[in-house]
């Protein structure tokens, strides 16, 4: 039996290496670059945790990603890890560059990394680096080229290597490792035995060792050789398929594949007996085909570190890309399968490729793409199945495909779609949409011909259908909807133009399908319908699922569902026959993949879903995806508090689960208390899902600010501040597009009162108003005896004040007579004064009267007259004496006024004194004129000489200068 099972393995193993071929669907490659995950450019090896959270040993470090965060940890003598094991607590050994140890969780730290080189015993200390850690039963075990390394419990056995050791691992819970010298042994009862010795690769070192199946395992080696292992034999699988190359890692995908990583061409899918099933390199969508290490996830995602670049395929996806040519893409118009071959028709013509029979997912059947000869050049727009025959719309006309050839039925219009004018099989007279308007396609005895275009209008129609009342509708996007009717030779047509006046909601975006037997129209605002007794266009009450969808293609499946596209998203209404509704399912892994503007989808069954695509077509097994949906995990990333300086207060690597409860205290003595200055809050949440599988909606709220979830939302931050003082507890999920809901993920924490609001404050507070209100109760009496002596020295100052009152109002009295007194004296005098100057002036106008008299020659008679004259005129002149008395007074009455002038000014004549007293007394250059009997022009003159001799500066007027005196 064993020989006939090596046999058998042999020849299946040969035979399938001579029928290798790549799976016909490729599955979509996400890239992160070396500026994304913030590590360095190589990545040796890769885990998972029990929470999901994949690890990387990096050459900077520990990088850890969590579907949405890269974090990164260094060891303290920052080099490469090399090595990583993870035991079912979750605690991470690691293999580093001269150093090896363990991380453990910490809630605001992260990861802690613990080393554990000082329990090495001292003559091992010496070593490079850990190249494999692998954990079997309670001993974790560490390889370095020269030593084993053994922890058990907090002690260290060194395992040192006869002359080298090349690889350590383990299949089963056995533990095994290379020997240079001794070839394979396995480690039992705490010893190294052999288990194989003479194996064929004396020289070359093992890479990765699996189980496969019971009691066989999968050895590959770093020359990209593989070998099955069973009962201490091995079995070479891919003989003709080795090269030689660098080959570094090896991953189970399931029971019945593996992943290999190669230095030179990316990585290879392999089935049990070695076959390379599918190639994943550059042209593929990896960015770096130079694979260092390889990891399948429990979503049978592979992971592939490459030279600066963590990728993952999503391999175990139920969506996979169609790429016809891989060189130079094509954009996917169309897909129909005929005759187990699967066309697509393209930007650059049609491609075709053979389709495995009975298999249930047609994406993986072993098959490439070819061109269908004479379809290029074009666009080849739609394939139609029609009477049993396979033909297609072209940008050159109208085609027939024969197996690997096509055949022209017309040409020179470009050509849309064909709409049978009957279901009645075979079908004679079918309508071709063109870019011109509509043609005839005729069929008679098996063969199909044209009866050329039809008169009617000349419009491109790309949208043509008939509903079950014989109405023919075609849609323009950016017109309306034509309403066309045939005349009775089929000849020509009539077009009536319908838009928005017809109940549509606007002229433009409106397309016209057939779902269920019925005609409905694509409008902006959801789906509508005809209503012939109105005469009007009216939102469909069957399809009301779809209202306020912009809907750009509408196709329904063999279930009832209803498949569709909107402007950049491709999805489904489910349709529930018991309340005869559709439910919306939206494919978010694919938005914007689909071809815009020429969207397609072909439902050929369940499993196989074909949607047109910028890059070929996309394949969706709707079966497969709707079981593999699983329920997913909300995951608090990271928490930081922030006040005058950040605080990370929770890393993201426990959950309120996990958190440790001090025995004898309450949950919320164990909740993390915060000061007061830290009330602004930023949470960073995520959910374990990558790949496909990574578009996500989370809802979150804060419990004790929050008084509702939010709404769904795509983001995985949300920050708070200004949070008074009080326990909070974040509570965040996430939902697929099945709308499954994760449990709820949550962390409470408690923000401390500030100081003035602690009990301690308010005890002072309270101390302090208690002082406060004695304090006030002595100051009030203080103060009403205060108030009552000085009401007392009031009264008594009033009385006194009455009494000066009195006394004062009398004196004011006096005062005011003395004052009224002297007033009248001074007007009295001012008038002495007045009068007294004008006879003065009077009196010298006399003498000149008296000296022009004496001049007169007189007689004898006359002479008695003028003696008489004279004697008066003398008695009047005696009155100019007056003028000194008068500036005597004058000077009493001013102070001295005129006696000041002369002293300051001697050589001022009376004149000039008789001038400064009339401008002292206020007197008016007109006044001053009449009393000098001269012009007012004469006393400007005479004041402005006054100004020269007073020496009056210019900004001064003369009357100010003279009241200073």
């Amino acid at each position: 039996m064993k020989c006939f099972a090596i046999l058998f393995f042999m020849l299946f193993s040969a035979f399938s290496n001579a029928l290798a071929q790549d799976l016909l669907g490729l599955p979509l490659v996400y890239n992160y670059s070396k500026s994304i995950y913030q590590g360095g450019s190589r990545t040796w090896d890769i885990k998972q945790d029990s929470h999901g959270i994949m690890y990387f040993g990096n050459s900077e470090g520990l990088l850890t990603f969590d579907g949405r965060y890269w974090k990164t940890f260094s060891l303290p003598n920052h080099t490469n890890i090399r090595s990583i094991w993870i035991d079912a607590d979750d605690r991470i050994y690691v293999g580093g560059q001269g150093d090896f140890g363990y991380f453990e969780r910490s809630p605001q730290s992260g990861l802690v990394y613990r080393s554990l080189q000082d329990l090495v015993p001292e003559k091992y200390r010496n070593f490079a680096d850990i190249w494999n850690t692998v954990g079997v039963g309670q001993s974790v075990f560490f390889r370095g080229t020269n030593v084993i390394f053994e922890l058990k419990g907090q002690k260290i056995q060194a395992h040192p290597a006869a002359v080298e050791w090349y690889y350590m691992g383990q299949s089963a819970g056995t533990l095994y490792a290379q020997d240079k010298k001794n070839g394979l042994l396995e480690f039992r009862d705490n010893k190294w035995t052999p288990y194989l010795k003479d194996l064929p690769f004396k020289n070359v070192k093992i890479a990765s060792l699996m189980p496969f199946g019971k009691d066989r395992m999968l050895v590959s080696t770093l020359n990209n050789e593989t070998y099955a292992l069973q009962n201490r034999k091995l079995m070479r699988l891919n003989v003709q398929h080795s090269d030689g190359s660098y080959t570094p890692s090896l991953a189970k995908i399931d029971d019945s594949t593996f992943v290999v990583g190669n230095a030179k061409e990316g990585c290879h899918i392999r089935d049990l007996a070695g076959k390379t099933i599918q190639q994943i390199g550059v042209r593929e969508g990896l960015q770096n085909k130079n694979v260092t290490a390889v990891f399948v996830d429990r979503q049978k995602n592979i992971w592939i570190g490459t030279d600066n670049v963590i990728s993952v395929i999503s391999y175990g996806s139920a969506i996979r890309y169609l790429r016809p040519n891989m060189e130079n893409d094509v954009t996917g118009y169309s897909v129909l399968i005929f005759n187990n071959v699967l066309y697509l028709s393209s930007s650059n013509g049609v491609y075709y490729a053979d389709i495995k029979s009975k298999l249930a997912d047609q994406s993986r059947s072993p098959s490439v793409f070819s061109l269908l000869q004479g379809s290029d050049g074009g666009e080849a727009w739609r394939l139609e199945q029609l009477n049993g025959q396979l033909l297609l719309g072209h940008n050159k006309g109208l085609f027939q495909i024969l197996g690997h050839s096509i055949k022209p039925l017309s040409q020179g219009i470009g050509t849309w779609k064909l709409l049978p004018l009957n279901m009645v099989y075979p079908i004679k007279e079918s309508l071709i949409g063109t870019y011109q308007g509509l043609e005839l396609l005729d069929f008679q005895q098996g063969t199909f011909s044209t009866k050329g275009p039809l008169d009617g209008l000349s419009d491109s129609f790309r949208f043509l259908e008939q509903d079950e009342n014989g109405t023919i509708w075609a849609s323009h996007p950016y017109r309306g909807i034509y309403r066309i009717t045939l005349s009775k030779d089929t000849r020509s047509y009539r077009a009536e133009l319908y838009t928005q006046k017809n109940g549509l909601p606007a002229d433009y975006q409106n397309y016209v399908f057939k779902i269920k037997n019925q005609v409905v129209f694509a409008t902006e605002k959801g789906l509508y319908q005809y209503d012939y007794t109105k005469k009007m266009f009216m939102p469909s009450k069957q399809f009301a699922a779809f209202k306020d969808l912009t809907i750009r293609y509408l196709k329904d499946d063999q279930d009832g569902n209803v498949w569709f596209c909107t402007k950049k998203t491709v999805g489904v209404g489910r349709f529930d026959s018991g309340r005869e509704t559709y439910h919306l399912i939206n494919f978010p892994e694919i938005a914007g993949m689909n071809t815009t503007g020429f969207e397609h989808i072909y439902s050929f069954d369940r499993n196989n879903i074909y949607v047109g695509a910028e890059k070929g077509a996309i394949h969706i097994n709707y079966d497969k995806y709707l079981k593999q949906s699983i329920k997913p995990i909300a995951m608090l990333s990271q928490i930081v508090a922030t006040g005058k300086e950040d605080s990370l207060i929770f890393a993201g690597f426990f959950s309120n689960t996990l958190r440790v409860k001090q025995s004898g205290k309450s949950l919320k003595d164990s909740l993390l208390q915060l000061p007061a200055v830290f009330n602004s809050f930023r949470f960073s949440f995520s959910s374990p899902s990558y790949g496909m599988h990574q578009h996500l909606e989370f809802s979150y709220k804060l419990s004790g600010y929050d008084e509702h979830w939010s709404s769904w939302t795509p983001q995985s931050e949300k920050s708070y501040t200004n949070l008074s003082d009080g326990q909070y507890t974040f509570l965040v999920k996430v939902r697929n597009n099945l709308n499954q809901e994760s449990d709820v993920a949550e962390y409470s924490f408690i923000v401390l009162p500030p100081w003035y609001k602690t009990l301690w404050a308010k005890i002072a507070y309270f101390l302090l108003a208690m002082l406060g209100v004695l304090g006030l109760v002595r100051v009030r009496k203080i103060e009403r005896r205060k108030q009552q002596l000085k009401h007392e020295q009031q009264l008594a100052q009033l009385r006194y004040i009455h009494q000066l009152e009195i006394e004062k109002n009398e004196k004011e009295i006096v005062k005011l007579n003395n004052e009224k007194l002297a007033h009248e004296v001074m007007a009295k005098t001012k008038e002495l004064a007045s009068t007294s100057m004008q006879l003065l002036e009077n009196s010298g106008a006399l003498i000149k009267v008296r000296d022009e008299l004496a001049k007169l020659d007189t007689g004898e008679d006359e002479t008695s007259n003028l003696k008489r004259i004279n004697t008066l005129l003398k008695d009047i002149e005696k009155n100019s004496a007056n003028w000194n008395q008068f500036a005597s007074h004058f000077d009493e009455l001013n102070d001295g006024f005129l006696n000041k002038l002369k002293e300051r000014h001697p050589g001022l004549s009376r004149n000039d004194l008789k001038v400064c007293a009339y401008l002292k007394l206020h007197f008016t250059s007109k006044q001053i004129a009449q009393l000098q009997n001269i012009t007012v022009r004469g006393v400007e003159i005479h004041r402005y000489r006054l100004r020269k001799k007073l020496q009056v500066e210019t900004e001064l007027s003369l009357n100010e200068y003279l009241n200073t005196i």
